[in-house]
């Protein structure tokens, strides 16, 4: 249960992601470039993916040990 919880809570994680690159498009001294913005937001949408893929794994963990 506590791994499922954690997993879970790493979900919220995204939200972070997402207002840091915000955060370069509009409001850094230092613009990134279009190639740097594309890499941080692929790299958000593989770590939401593999976030995701673990989330379910724990779940699916947990379910079996209540059998």
């Amino acid at each position: 249960m506590e791994q499922h919880e954690s997993d879970m809570s790493d979900m919220y994680n995204l939200q972070d992601e997402l207002e840091t690159i915000l955060f370069a498009v509009g409001d850094s001294p230092t613009k990134s470039s279009e190639d740097q913005l594309m890499n941080m937001l692929i790299g958000v949408i593989e770590l939401h993916r593999t976030r995701y893929e673990k989330m379910w794994m724990s779940w699916n963990a947990m379910q079996q040990k209540d059998e």
